[in-house]
């Protein structure tokens, strides 16, 4: 059986990369997005904005110089869009960071001893977040560097368990179009064609061979997974090579992006194949499948953050397939894997697909059901 199943993937394989159509929208259409992309906003847009204070408590000339190098280098990146602003007192901590030099500063500086500063404020997570995280300690790192002075001036607390120092806009921005073009392929790019090619009477040979339906429309998801797969490895190739986008996972945290990728891509045709197999016709499956696409488009955190949504909403939207497939491809290629978040992410994609493609098995039928 197992030989019956390879050679229906190569056919559908081969029956697919002679559709030059398909070739297109499944791999150049993909690299084309990222162009436009990358182009629009790959090198000025920035992450943010985010609110930070800087609450200076010691008021002496070296707690100012360290919070106007910090405040300096801050508006020289160009990864996030800080709304920087500077107080004596302590503020109502509204802000999303807040930064605060206590008394005694200068003091500790010219004994030589560390000084660590309190981190505060709504304590956002997400990647706007994580980033400006990560660039307030390299700021502080490169102040204690022109210090020359043993031990560190300043040292900033963690500030969660789950920020992240490393997320970068440019692999913010792949990452989400690699989900977008998994989406649009599992239900546009899959869900269609196939009603399609049963509404014209292509399948009915099938009928004919001595072999369960379920193995075929297995074969069928196969093949896709392997198309899809080879897509979005060629979005982070291509941001690699052209746009400089280089993360550095360790060879566990890539595995489990693979995995996680993987997983997702599954997950998703599933569903497409699940389209396909409850619709009688192509428009219903076209109604089925934009009533997904766009508010999962939207909501999945792809290329507009949602950090920004109230708490409750970023709490619901975290239990949607997408958001979590993303997210956690994210975190695995930014070096910052979270077990608990990533099992989750895992356990949601893996129940989606076996669900979807357990239903689609028993569903599919070679001719529309009327009626």
């Amino acid at each position: 059986m197992l030989k019956v199943l390879l050679h229906l993937i190569r056919a559908d394989l081969v029956l697919f990369l002679r559709g030059r159509l398909a070739l297109f929208w499944t791999f150049a259409f993909p690299l084309l997005l990222l162009i436009m992309q990358m182009a629009l906003f790959g090198g000025g847009s920035k992450l943010g904005p985010v609110s930070l204070a800087l609450v200076d408590l010691d008021q002496t000339p070296a707690s100012q110089a360290y919070l106007r190098q910090l405040r300096s280098g801050l508006s020289m990146q160009g990864s996030v869009g800080f709304k920087i602003s500077l107080h004596s007192s302590p503020t109502d901590g509204r802000q999303d960071i807040v930064v605060t030099v206590p008394k005694g500063f200068a003091a500790n500086v010219g004994a030589g001893q560390t000084t660590t500063l309190q981190l505060g404020g709504q304590q956002t997570t997400g990647p706007a977040f994580e980033a400006a995280y990560g660039l307030i300690y390299a700021m502080s790192d490169n102040y204690n560097l022109n210090g020359l002075s043993q031990p560190k001036r300043v040292q900033i607390p963690p500030a969660t368990e789950s920020s992240a120092p490393t997320l970068s806009y440019g692999l913010y921005l792949v990452t989400g179009l690699v989900g977008m073009v998994i989406l649009s392929t599992g239900l546009m790019g899959f869900a269609g064609p196939l009603v399609a090619a049963r509404e014209s009477g292509m399948f009915r040979l099938y009928q004919l061979f001595p072999i369960k339906t379920g193995w075929v429309v297995v074969a069928w998801w196969l093949s896709r997974l392997v198309v899809t797969l080879l897509a979005s490895l060629l979005m982070f190739a291509a941001a690699w090579w052209f746009y400089g986008v280089r993360p550095a996972p360790s060879g566990p945290e890539l595995a489990a992006a693979l995995l996680m990728l993987t997983l997702g891509t599954g997950a998703f045709l599933s569903l497409g194949l699940l389209i396909a197999s409850v619709s009688n016709s192509v428009t219903a499956a076209s109604i089925f499948c934009n009533l997904l696409y766009f508010p999962l488009m939207f909501s999945g955190n792809l290329m507009i953050p949602v950090n920004g949504l109230p708490p409750t909403i970023r709490t619901v939207l975290d239990f949607m397939p997408l958001n979590a497939m993303v997210e956690s491809l994210r975190h695995c290629l930014a070096s910052n894997v979270q077990q608990q978040s990533e099992l989750y992410s895992g356990l949601i994609l893996l129940g989606m697909m076996g669900g979807c493609l357990a239903l689609s098995v028993r569903r599919f039928s070679w001719v529309p059901r009327r009626g």
